[in-house]
């Protein structure tokens, strides 16, 4: 008989991590629960290749790198479905499915678009659709919705450049510039693609050879990837504090604890730095700063509360060059 037993716990509990590599393809041509496909030929045995579904899939499995997988999420539309039939079925499925990020369409006429447009600006997700409507980005303004124009409607460029962003981490690269494979080139010409980027949408061209997106901003006329930036920060900066909070006793209302809870925001910072999201110095320092109200300078009502909102910080955005002037002297 053992005079001391010894129970170890091992707080190890984990906290789910949003999913910004996942794209979901809302399919409208039959009821269809929510399925992840590792490749397309076992998405094929649910959508065969005559479906949209099944085309947008292929541009996205098409490419080089690919994600891992695909989500696919469907509703019987009908000649009777309406825009908000898809509004209803995207709240239906967050509820219980919500680890994805880019949302996918197989109807892209203006009604769905600002439909879903709308309902991506209440979520931290991203909206990409490719038109055949040169005006469709105009009364946007979404900071969530990306609309490429391509005058054939089997290109699913926008699609294919989910593929780009959902194998490199948020914040690594700029959305121009990128070749989307198995893509031609748009025709449209150089007055509709000023007037198409002055609406914040973009199209996709050959350029000194070499067919590429000709931006990489939402409709809004922020960057993609600032606003992927923006949301991967909040959303691991959320999972770092929830994972704190579940794998310990308890986050102590003092300043040992505050701490806690500022290196939590420091962690996620310096992934931005590494990322590109946030600014670097000239000696590869994050170009941020952390700052946090002391226990003894929080009102009672909070400490009582047990509710802490000390903790702020600001950062330099690190961008990317797009466009420049480069000047030179030839000289004897």
């Amino acid at each position: 008989m053992k005079d001391f037993i010894v129970n170890i716990t091992k707080l190890t509990k984990s906290i789910t991590q949003q999913g910004f590599g996942l794209p979901l393809i809302l399919a409208t041509t039959k009821a269809h629960p929510y399925t992840l496909y590792d490749d397309i030929s076992a998405l094929a045995e649910d959508f065969p290749a005559e479906t949209d579904a099944y085309k947008i899939a292929a541009r996205i499995f098409g490419q080089n790198p690919a994600p891992a997988q695909v989500a696919v999420y469907g509703i019987l539309y009908g000649e009777e479905g309406t825009p908000e039939d898809l509004v209803t079925a995207l709240n239906t499925l967050v509820e219980t499915n919500n680890d994805w990020y880019f949302l996918i369409c197989d109807l892209n006429d203006d009604a769905v678009i600002t439909a879903l447009s709308g309902w991506v600006d209440t979520q931290i997700k991203m909206y990409f659709v490719t038109s055949q409507t040169l005006t469709t980005p105009v009364t946007l303004e979404s900071e969530r919705t990306v609309v490429m124009y391509h005058n054939d409607a089997a290109a699913y460029v926008a699609e294919g450049l989910v593929a780009i962003a959902a194998t490199h981490r948020p914040g690594e690269l700029t959305f121009k510039f990128k070749t989307v494979a198995g893509v031609s080139e748009a025709n449209i010409t150089a007055t509709e693609l000023t007037a198409l980027h002055t609406a914040n949408g973009f199209s996709y061209i050959r350029k000194m050879g070499v067919l590429q997106t000709t931006e990489g901003k939402t409709t809004s006329g922020e960057y993609i990837d600032i606003v992927m930036g923006a949301d991967f920060l909040e959303v691991r900066m959320e999972e770092e504090a929830a994972y704190l909070a579940v794998n310990t006793l308890k986050i102590p209302y003092d300043n040992q604890g505050i701490s806690q809870l500022m290196s939590c925001v420091d962690k996620v910072l310096k992934q931005g730095v590494a990322q590109g999201i946030i600014l670097k110095d000239d000696d590869g320092n994050g170009v941020y700063e952390i700052t946090v109200v002391k226990r003894e300078n929080t009102s009672t009502n909070d400490i009582a509360s047990r509710t802490y909102n000390g903790v702020h910080w600001t950062a330099e955005l690190a961008g990317a060059i797009h466009t420049g002037t480069i000047s030179g002297i030839l000289e004897y």
